[in-house]
């Protein structure tokens, strides 16, 4: 078998997606950054200590069925300084939510303008100088749909399968990250990854 799966990948037939996963996909899915640019450049000036990732629906837009009309942007950090970025970022003139709860759904999706949701950051999140990576953003954004209630389950179902069936992602990531949210394998996320990435 691991003879096989040698050749195969030295013949371009398989390519890894991670652990002991592999895709029979040659493209590595590559996230714009473009649309959290500014929000990390405001607090990286601001708080260059401070360890923080950001993720935006806006990066995922293509993906979409339905092109969507507005966006969220989501900042993860210590819990201890959520207080003083929503402070700073509501100053700059920001729409900021500071770690909503399911009541306050409503509120946060009836806003014009792009919003920024504040959550506490979970440990081992897989990100890169500062931005979410796209295994974190797809587990974050299967809690959220339902937390801030900014899609259902079919659109979500479409954004997940528009990226696994085009592209290479890195499956244990999604798998290792779903576990420290606590998404377990009985969830819709996990039968997911299943069907789409085995």
């Amino acid at each position: 078998m691991k003879k096989n799966i040698a050749r195969f990948k030295k013949q371009g037939i398989i390519f890894s997606a991670g652990r002991g996963w592999y895709s029979f996909l040659p493209d590595v899915f590559e996230l714009d950054t473009t649309p959290i640019r500014n929000i990390i450049n405001l607090l990286k000036r601001e708080f260059p200590l401070l360890e923080f990732n950001v993720w935006s629906t806006e990066q995922l837009t293509a993906y979409f069925h339905h092109i969507p009309t507005r966006f969220f942007a989501f900042v993860y950090a210590e819990r201890d300084y959520l207080n003083t970025i929503f402070e700073y970022l509501t100053e700059k003139g920001k729409a900021v939510h500071l770690d909503p709860s399911k009541k306050d759904a409503e509120k946060i999706y009836n806003v014009d303008r792009e919003t920024i949701i504040l959550r506490p950051s979970i440990t081992e999140e897989p990100i890169e100088n500062n931005h979410s990576k796209i295994g974190k953003i797809l587990v974050d954004l299967y809690i959220e749909k339902d937390n801030s209630q900014i899609l259902d389950e079919w659109e979500y179902e479409r954004i997940f399968e528009n990226i696994t069936d085009k592209f290479v992602i890195q499956i244990p990531e999604i798998i290792r990250y779903k576990w420290r949210r606590k998404l377990f394998a009985f969830s819709p996320l996990m039968a997911l990854i299943d069907v789409k990435c085995q």
